[in-house]
């Protein structure tokens, strides 16, 4: 049977990580019932197909909601697609690769209960009492890229790409419409646009460790830097010339 709506919707956007998502689901559902029982675990695939482990999770929970498409939509639209599919008061989204440890520095419970006076909670992996561990150079790239996006926004925010946040239900009916990013550029874009429209944000200390493996691909690297450039300037001429 297919849930539709909860106070709780958590969601894994997925893209080829078929190997993560049986220890994921199963994490989450074990944590997240330690909070509540009114929740949806929400596998929004994007691009691949993982049909079959989603099908043997199923057996043994009936929570599970599985939003697939062939075609790639990007991480963005993904999510909009997904939650625009059930209905929630707190809609949370982690990396498939539990990459933030849920349990340490109490992240989840504090992601989820935040949602109390905030409406949008995200971790950060760059403010006191983080943990961080993944190469250098990808730390020191990410450090160089939040602090030019908190000087240009003014947002407050030390880590705007990390991908461990909840979201209110009223923002993410705003951001329904006001974002537009498809890619990896909306998780910026998302505390950019809450900061503007004068949504409450927290950022909450994280334990992360990098789980995709301790090197990256120069053509990823280009690649990156012309989505999240690219995105930049969209996103300053809407903030601040449209």
């Amino acid at each position: 049977m297919q849930v539709n709506s909860a106070r709780l919707i958590v969601t894994l956007p997925v893209y080829k990580d078929t190997g993560f998502i049986e220890k994921a689901c199963e994490k989450l559902e074990e944590i997240t019932r330690a909070l509540t029982d009114d929740f949806v675990l929400q596998i929004a695939e994007d691009g691949s197909n993982s049909s079959e482990v989603v099908d043997r999770l199923r057996k043994n929970y009936s929570n599970i909601m599985y939003v697939q498409h062939d075609r790639r939509l990007g991480r963005g639209k993904a999510l909009r697609e997904a939650w625009s599919s059930v209905d929630g008061e707190v809609y949370v989204y982690v990396d498939v690769d539990l990459a933030t440890d849920l349990a340490k520095l109490d992240a989840y419970r504090k992601l989820i209960e935040g949602q109390r006076q905030f409406d949008l909670v995200t971790g950060s992996r760059y403010i006191a009492g983080s943990q961080t561990n993944r190469p250098r150079f990808r730390r020191l790239a990410s450090v160089a890229y939040n602090s030019m996006v908190r000087l240009l926004f003014r947002t407050g925010v030390h880590d705007h790409q990390c991908g461990f946040k909840s979201i209110s239900r009223r923002l993410v009916k705003v951001l329904s419409v006001e974002a537009k990013s498809d890619s990896w550029f909306w998780d910026t874009e998302v505390v950019v646009l809450a900061k503007k429209l004068g949504f409450r944000i927290l950022e909450i200390p994280v334990y992360w460790t990098e789980r995709k493996g301790n090197r990256t691909p120069v053509s990823r690297l280009l690649k990156d830097v012309w989505l999240h450039g690219t995105g930049l300037l969209k996103l300053l001429w809407r903030v601040y010339f449209h």
